[in-house]
């Protein structure tokens, strides 16, 4: 089994919106509150900024609940913050694995894995944000094709120590 958030930079687009739009208010708002001397454009700018920030607080909630869950049966997505939602795909069905990593991608450690199945759309044909590809590729390739005649229950894989991070899962019904 391998557990697994998604690469934090998925967080990049919330935080550079968050800090556009702090700017945006904090500048305005000076320029506003010099030229009338309006207690209302501060007012207004506080709110503005909070809801920003709780806008970026839900967007980490959302990153940080999100898991890729891998087991020598299927490939689930855990995600959401009060009500749990489950996507995943059964390894039975899957016929052909590739990952890729985009140049950003290549620089900040993130890459993608595609689950392909002969004829049939998959629920969750494309792993998005894994971080260490390669290690999670080599990990499905080996589920699928074991080596030494084990079946499609292939090798044990315990949890990496890096990965312990993430938390108590919810609970998932088989």
């Amino acid at each position: 089994m391998h557990l697994c958030r998604r690469h934090p930079i998925m967080l990049l687009k919330p935080v550079l919106v968050w800090l556009l739009g702090v700017s945006a208010v904090g500048l305005i708002g000076v320029w506003l509150s010099q030229n009338t001397g309006l207690h209302l454009v501060d007012v207004t700018a506080v709110w503005i900024v909070l809801a920003l920030t709780l806008v970026l607080c839900f967007r980490y909630l959302q990153w940080y609940r999100e898991r890729y869950l891998i087991t020598n049966q299927r490939v689930l997505l855990l995600e959401g913050i009060v009500a749990v939602k489950v996507s995943g795909v059964s390894l039975a069905r899957v016929t052909e694995t590739s990952f890729s990593r985009s140049v950003w991608g290549r620089i900040f450690g993130y890459g993608e894995l595609k689950l392909d199945s002969a004829g049939e759309q998959l629920g969750l044909a494309t792993l998005r944000y894994l971080p260490r590809p390669e290690y999670v590729y080599r990990l499905v390739s080996s589920l699928l094709y074991p080596a030494e005649g084990r079946g499609r229950s292939g090798p044990r894989t315990v949890i990496d120590p890096s990965e312990r991070d993430t938390g108590e899962l919810p609970p998932v019904v088989p």
